[in-house]
């Protein structure tokens, strides 16, 4: 067995073996019994010969340059893992094109000569391109790269007020590009699915909604949208009278470009400016967790969700009804998240229905995916690999919308392999469609 490398992970030091391409994570003060443990459990002691040789399901190959494109662990960041290109020499091409995840060290070293510094390259803990097993592993375990935890996302001062509530300070102020800002800051699941899809029976999200939201007796002649994002929804919602509210000057004309027939109206979606009694139907689509929330000693209290919930009790007619779409869960603690660049915390849905029904409406909770029908095997790109893809194409001068890609609608300008393909219920570009939840109001 082969000397373990240690390197220092902030806070963890993981021990690394550089034969196999696989280490674990300590704490600084673990005793040499745990290091033995730990050991053991890798059966570094065996002879790798008979080993299969797996390839990292987040690398990728560029077949033209005969190089991967590979993460940088040491350089996690709260936005993931930046990437680089490693160009390989004839050997190593050689050695990683025999890879086929069964064949042992031994076979492949049969096929195409001496490997020792192949593996020697793509086992080092910068590469992590490839790993050794006794076995065969499934891909969930060679998606894992050993690198620092992920840190949270820098806060600024104005995001939070002197008790730890939530604000969103100027974050709408400060959205620049509205094109980009859906991919790049918060993609939402209304952003990733908004082209036509197979989860959607081949519709966008907004002529999918409509759909639902109809069959359930909505009136959606007349709607009013809180917090339209790109204009994407109110493209694909069809005819009708069409008004957006929003508190973004630069989102409402990106919107207005994509539904000129629309209204747009520049507010708070606590401080709605509508008349009483007014509103036949609204919808809002993931601005719930955007609105202010406070720390309590046993989680958050979602009061800026409160809020809006009496704002749109208010503006709905007798028969008019709402639809409120976020992530959360319907009871229990809730958490901020930490990756984005600014706060937003998940909703406790049960409160916020019980809320609504003090307010004098109906209430109901459905899971979004099954309110609009998703069917949850069609599939998508892994988010891994949506990752790779668009560090790739930023270091080409270039960019890659957040979507819900499917092999049929992703096109690439340059020959590409190892790109992993999921389904709707597992993690893509977008949101985890399943976490989130529909909130139905009625007058």
């Amino acid at each position: 067995m082969g000397t373990l490398i240690q390197r220092d992970l902030g806070g963890r030091v993981l021990h690394w073996d550089p034969e196999s391409g696989r280490g674990f994570q300590l704490d600084p003060g673990a005793d040499s019994r745990a290091l033995e443990l730990r050991t053991a459990r890798m059966g570094l002691g065996e002879d790798r010969g008979q080993w299969v040789v797996q390839r990292s399901r987040r690398v990728l190959t560029l077949p033209e340059s005969r190089s991967l494109w590979v993460p940088c662990p040491a350089l996690r960041t709260s936005g993931g893992f930046p990437y680089r290109e490693l160009p390989l020499s004839p050997g190593e091409w050689a050695f990683w094109e025999a890879i086929n995840d069964s064949r042992s060290l031994a076979e492949i070293e049969g096929r195409v000569g001496r490997i020792r510094d192949a593996v020697h390259t793509l086992a080092a803990f910068e590469t992590q391109a490839i790993q050794l097993w006794p076995r065969r592993v499934s891909p969930a375990r060679l998606r894992h790269v050993e690198a620092p935890v992920r840190p949270d996302h820098e806060r600024s001062s104005d995001q939070f007020d002197p008790h730890g509530q939530t604000t969103l300070g100027a974050y709408h102020d400060e959205i620049e590009d509205a094109e980009t800002h859906f991919d790049d800051r918060e993609t939402t699941v209304a952003h990733a699915m908004a082209p036509p899809h197979p989860g959607l029976a081949g519709v966008p999200y907004g002529s999918a909604l409509r759909r639902a939201l109809g069959e359930r007796g909505f009136d959606t002649r007349s709607v009013v949208e809180v917090g339209c994002g790109t204009g994407e929804l109110a493209r694909d919602w069809g005819e009708g009278r069409y008004c957006r509210v929003d508190l973004s000057l630069n989102l409402l004309q990106a919107q207005r470009a994509r539904a000129p027939w629309s209204t747009g109206v520049l507010a708070d979606a606590t401080a709605l400016p509508l008349r009483s009694g007014s509103v036949r139907c609204l919808i809002s689509n993931e601005v719930l967790a955007d609105l202010s929330s406070s720390p309590t000693t046993t989680g958050w209290d979602n009061h800026g969700a409160r809020a809006m919930v009496t704002e749109v009790a208010r503006v709905l007619e007798p028969g008019g009804a709402a639809f409120l779409s976020e992530f959360g869960v319907i009871e229990g603690e809730v958490e901020q998240t930490r990756q984005l660049d600014h706060p937003e915390v998940a909703i406790v849905f049960g409160s916020l229905a019980k809320h609504a029904r003090q307010q004098g409406l109906s209430a109901e909770l459905l899971r979004l995916d099954d309110l609009l029908g998703v069917d949850l095997h069609a599939p998508q790109i892994a988010r891994h690999s949506y990752a790779a893809l668009r560090a790739l194409f930023r270091a080409r001068g270039l960019s890659l919308a957040a979507r819900a890609w499917t092999p049929q609608s992703l096109e690439l300008p340059w020959p590409i392999q190892g790109i992993e393909w999921t389904t709707l219920a597992d993690e893509g570009p977008g949101p985890l469609i399943t976490r989130f939840w529909a909130l139905l109001l009625r007058r």
